[in-house]
């Protein structure tokens, strides 16, 4: 009886003691588990995109960066020359007047001479019907006592010598009158202005 009794309790004891060891498993199988699915969860919610994209990326350098700017700023610089000569080109073209070929050397000559690009032309309308009725060859401008020897040397000419007035401030109709125009400067000055206010509309 008594030996019955210890092997009962040893038979009770060994299977409390597997029973611990399988709860102990079970809950560090359950661990496992657990975690295995956290660490799913937030390898999920990366982007395998953007892990590779991170890996290709490959960043400009700060001559490529300068190099693109330079190229913007050349386009809108060309586009905004572009639309200056559109407009002078536009408005000599509906007076016929023959230098309206020659919007481009216009913008180009106001450019260099640091003038507004609309005065020398505006100036060619008032004193020549922007080349129609010249006093002597290509000068449409009553430009000093000789002409040129063609629109572009005069366009050239006129704008170099429309610079030096800018250079000392003189840089409206108004203000260049006085030594351009003295028997009608307040008058000149007024169609002028006009008309260069006409080429930009």
């Amino acid at each position: 009886m008594c030996c019955h009794n210890g092997v009962l309790t040893l038979k009770i004891l060994i299977m409390k003691k597997l029973l611990l060891k399988g709860r102990t498993a079970v809950a560090i199988l359950s661990g496992l588990l657990f975690v295995g699915m956290i660490f799913k969860t937030i390898d999920d919610k990366i982007p395998t995109q953007i892990a590779q994209a991170n890996q290709n990326t490959v960043l400009p350098t700060k001559e490529e960066t300068i190099n693109e700017s330079i190229q913007i700023e050349a386009v809108v610089t060309q586009k905004v020359a572009d639309k200056r000569v559109i407009q002078i080109k536009q408005y000599l073209s509906k007076r016929n007047a023959p230098l309206a070929k020659y919007a481009q050397d216009f913008v180009d000559a106001a450019d260099k001479y640091g003038i507004d690009y609309r005065i020398v032309a505006a100036i060619s309308i008032i004193e020549s019907g922007g080349g129609k009725n010249t006093f002597k060859p290509y000068n449409a401008w009553g430009w000093g006592k000789s002409g040129f020897a063609n629109w572009k040397e005069g366009i050239y000419a006129v704008s170099k010598g429309l610079g030096k007035y800018y250079d000392i401030g003189l840089t409206t109709p108004k203000l260049i009158s006085k030594s351009y125009c003295p028997p009608s400067a307040d008058s000149w000055a007024s169609k002028v202005q006009y008309v260069m206010n006409e080429i930009s509309k």
